[in-house]
């Protein structure tokens, strides 16, 4: 069992025992429980963006002992409901992957939220509210310390002990599956509505999807031309890795109306400078967010072998939201008609 520091700028912490479990504290604060449990926590350093951040501090006791403390002192028991019976709505749910966040702010149920992880960066509301870590790095005692009801979780949380302590934790959770295709994204938004007990907001947001799928279908179809597109994940020292087949990145090229230059192997993978002029994109896609460790436009051409590339010998390095774009949430629809817009404005 480790001990666990809760971090973070103006979020306020209060001690003692058991009694905090009975009466959630407001949204936004941290608290200080079960000193008698054989384990503390402790406010230390502020965390970008004045997000309060749960880690590991030291180890005391036994990890088992923690978690059925926890189970007992402070997790509600949910009782099953028929499909036919409105489900109630939760108060305290954790949303683990930024898509699932920003669907859950999508639908109003934003004020359930009791704790998000390092990918929740939107909306900036999200980034107010405790992180539990790196979606698919947690650990069961960060997310249990803020007594969740309800964990909505992405298809690659974990690692999987983790998630499977929790279970035996007795915390509800529910994990989305893989989502890359409209269908897929829509049918995601109606789960968790139903989830939260917010189906009417998930109708409204599913129709709205609906249309701007439509549109972005008509206006691909549309399309004269579809370029050559590869997506860098990441550039920096050493080669970048692209996006081959079966990725989110794939998935979002072709919906765009490209064709993904990099079909030829599966997954990500490192190219080389030969590799990537090989592949002669007609346009290179980045993550915005890696924008300015790059140099923008500039930097991104410096890359070795960009410059020789089509798509480097024309300027076409376009940056997206990565998370709105790749995340396959309320928002990627929008970011796919950005993108779409970009790739039909080249001219070979």
């Amino acid at each position: 069992m480790r001990d666990w520091a809760i971090v973070g700028g103006k979020h306020r912490a209060s001690a003692g025992p058991s009694p905090a479990c009975r009466h959630p504290l407001p949204e936004g604060e941290g608290f200080v429980p079960w000193h008698r449990a054989g384990f503390s926590f402790s406010l230390r350093e502020k965390v970008p963006e004045g997000r309060m951040r749960v880690r590991p501090k030291r180890v005391v006791g036994l990890r088992h002992a923690f978690l059925a403390a926890l189970a007992l002192l402070c997790v509600p028991v949910l009782h099953a409901t028929s499909p036919e019976t409105a489900a109630p709505q939760p108060q305290r749910v954790v949303a683990l992957g930024g898509d699932i966040t920003e669907t859950v702010y999508e639908l109003g149920a934003g004020q359930a939220l009791v704790g998000v992880d390092s990918t929740s960066l939107w909306p900036e509301a999200a980034r107010k509210l405790p992180d539990v870590g790196y979606v698919r790095q947690l650990a069961a005692e960060g997310v249990l310390a803020l007594r969740p009801q309800l964990i909505l979780a992405t298809a690659d949380a974990g690692p999987p002990q983790v998630i499977a302590q929790l279970q035996a934790a007795g915390v509800r959770i529910e994990k989305m599956p893989v989502t890359h295709t409209p269908p897929e994204v829509i049918a995601k938004v109606r789960r968790i509505g139903a989830l939260l007990g917010r189906q009417g907001a998930a109708e409204q947001l599913a129709g709205k999807l609906e249309s701007e799928y439509a549109a972005l279908a008509a206006v691909v179809a549309g399309m004269t031309e579809h370029p050559r597109v590869v997506f860098l994940l990441s550039a920096g020292s050493g080669s970048p890795m692209a996006a081959g087949r079966d990725t989110a990145a794939a998935h979002a090229i072709a919906l765009a109306g490209g064709v993904n230059a990099a079909d030829g192997f599966a997954g990500y993978k490192p190219v080389s400078a030969e590799a990537l002029v090989a592949l002669a994109p007609e346009a290179i896609v980045l993550m915005r967010e890696r924008a300015e460790a790059l140099g923008g436009i500039e930097g991104v051409l410096k890359l070795p072998g960009v410059a020789q590339t089509p798509a480097g010998r024309a300027r076409r390095i376009v940056f997206v939201d990565g998370q709105a774009l790749l995340g396959f949430g309320p928002r990627n629809a929008d970011r796919e008609l950005a993108l779409q817009r970009e790739l039909a404005a080249m001219r070979r």
